[in-house]
């Protein structure tokens, strides 16, 4: 039943996780290249655009909030990865239950977070500084990204309890979508692979 639950919300989450990631690559590559014509304009033109330093501000908090799903669903949190390695290989069903109290209290952060999230929305009727639009635009972006956020969280406490109960299977693909971050490292590794068997094999003969 829980396996069939997480998968069903899988079948959503994980797409529209690597969908927002590309969105928010997509804004940072906006915001970089305004920051760079505001260099240019001010520096070498000496006619300083009013507007960009703004825009880029309001692009930065989009995409950062893009990318929260991807970033949980990922396991990309902060975390002290030499302290939880060593109890995920050693008791694997503690380190479920340690994670699953985590996506609780995520889950009670992130309530906070979209209720005074919620206030500052109703509170943006204002315009903004130096831009054409309304303040709740930008205060939009906390609330909503928070509230998906959660399912990313009741995602991983099915994915805890399943653990708890001694069922490790990835019906998440958690593993695939870490490896979108880890590819480059793991075919270096694969690509050394062959080098260090011909080391190994080649030891025996010279010592004969």
């Amino acid at each position: 039943m829980l396996k069939t639950i997480e998968k069903a919300l899988n079948t959503v989450t994980t797409p529209v996780a690597k969908l927002l990631r590309h969105v928010a690559g997509v804004l940072l590559l906006v915001m970089t290249v305004m920051v760079v014509a505001q260099v240019l304009f001010r520096y070498v033109l000496n006619v300083p655009l009013s507007w960009t330093d703004e825009m880029a501000r309001f692009l930065m908090i989009y995409m950062t909030y893009l990318c929260l799903p991807f970033v949980y669903l990922a396991d990309k949190n902060i975390a002290m990865t030499f302290v939880t390695e060593i109890v995920e290989k050693k008791a694997p069903r503690l380190y479920a239950l340690f994670a699953l109290v985590a996506h609780i209290s995520a889950i009670l952060v992130f309530a906070v977070w979209i209720k005074f999230g919620w206030n500052f929305y109703n509170t943006g009727s204002v315009m903004a500084d130096s831009l054409p639009i309304p303040m709740y635009v930008i205060y939009v972006i906390p609330p909503v990204m928070m509230t998906v956020t959660c399912v990313y969280a009741l995602q991983k406490c099915i994915q805890s309890i399943r653990g708890i109960l001694g069922d490790f299977t990835d019906v998440s693909q958690s593993q695939a979508t870490v490896a979108l971050y880890e590819a480059p490292i793991i075919e270096e590794d694969s690509s050394d692979a062959p080098e260090s068997k011909k080391e190994a094999n080649l030891e025996p003969t010279a010592a004969s």
